[in-house]
This record gives C-alpha cells, sequence and structure tokens, in this order.
C-alpha cells in the first residue's frame, strides 16, 4: 500500500509538472531494480490476459542518477501501452525488456508483439493528448510523461514499430 500510495502520488505530480516544473529527487538509482519493481507490479495481471514477459538484465550494470518513483513511471506507462497493444490484437503475446550498457549510457528496450505503431503517426506519439485510442479509453498523456521526464534526466526515448507486428521503445540515460 505504501509503495502504491508512492506511485500515485507521483502520477499526480507528473500531471502537476505540465502546468510547472517541480525539483527532481535524484539519487543513484539500479533501472534493474525500477523494471523488476514495475514487472512484479503487472506480470499477475497480464499473465490472465496471456501476456508473457520476459526480462534479460544486465548483471552488473551501472547505476543513473534518476529519481526512482519517475522511471517506475516511464516502465509503467509503457508497460500499460504494450499490454493494450496486445490486448488489441486478441490473443495474448509477449512483453521483453531488456537492460545493458552502452558506452557512458544505460540503455531499456521494452518491445512487444501487440498491434504496432502506424508509421504516419510514429513521429507524433510523444505529443501530449495524442491518443490513438478511443474517447474514454486514454487521455494521451502517458508517453508525453515519459518523453518529459527521460528528457528531464538528460536521456532520450524513441520508438521504432511495424504496424501489425511489433513495437519497441528504447530509452538511453547517462550513467551516473
Amino acid at each position: 500500500i505504501y509503495n502504491e500510495t508512492g506511485r500515485a502520488i507521483a502520477i499526480v505530480r507528473n500531471l502537476l509538472s505540465f502546468a510547472r516544473k517541480r525539483d527532481l529527487e535524484k539519487t543513484n538509482v539500479s533501472i534493474n531494480e525500477v523494471v523488476d519493481s514495475i514487472v512484479q507490479l503487472r506480470s499477475y495481471d497480464m499473465s490472465l490476459e496471456d501476456i508473457e514477459v520476459e526480462t534479460i538484465l544486465a548483471p552488473d550494470l551501472p547505476d543513473v542518477l534518476a529519481d526512482f518513483q519517475q522511471m517506475q513511471q516511464v516502465m509503467l506507462n509503457l508497460m500499460i501501452n504494450a499490454e493494450w497493444a496486445i490486448k488489441a490484437r486478441g490473443d495474448g503475446g509477449k512483453v521483453t525488456i531488456r537492460t545493458e550498457q552502452e558506452g557512458d549510457m544505460v540503455k531499456v528496450t521494452l518491445e512487444d508483439d501487440g498491434t504496432g505503431i502506424p508509421e504516419a503517426i510514429q513521429d507524433r506519439v510523444f505529443e501530449p493528448f495524442f491518443t490513438t485510442k478511443d474517447v474514454g479509453e486514454g487521455t494521451g498523456l502517458g508517453l508525453s510523461i515519459c518523453y518529459g521526464i527521460i528528457n528531464d534526466h538528460n536521456g532520450r526515448i524513441s520508438v521504432e514499430s511495424e504496424e501489425g507486428k511489433w513495437t519497441r521503445f528504447t530509452i538511453l540515460l547517462p550513467i551516473a
């Protein structure tokens, strides 16, 4: 309950960050711990939808200087989007989360085998209030929040996708 209350507070703070900036609470953070915490949170519900979650986490991955709750929010948003895309396809699927060191950066990739994102709109997915979901199903804030958080951490987030087959989000964060 305590952890989820903290996460709910972080969600509200992220929504407020569209209107005003707040100070980040950056510490040395293990991205593998962030991934583990979100996988533990979502994997049971995803298994009920016949969605497998695979993690391939690099051992001895260096820490990043980050706000732990904001990194959780990024991973949660990406997991929920992956789950939605797989459910929209209708026959179960798989989400793979991989961490690795790439030069002086920590790289996180989250890939799903859901419906994919049409090429014509891939460059818009990080825009606030842009959504492909029906009215009442999404606000279009999830990916823009992710983009803002990663940007505030001097990182980069990108998307690649093949419509009808897969989507891959890649996050690069500087090593602490």
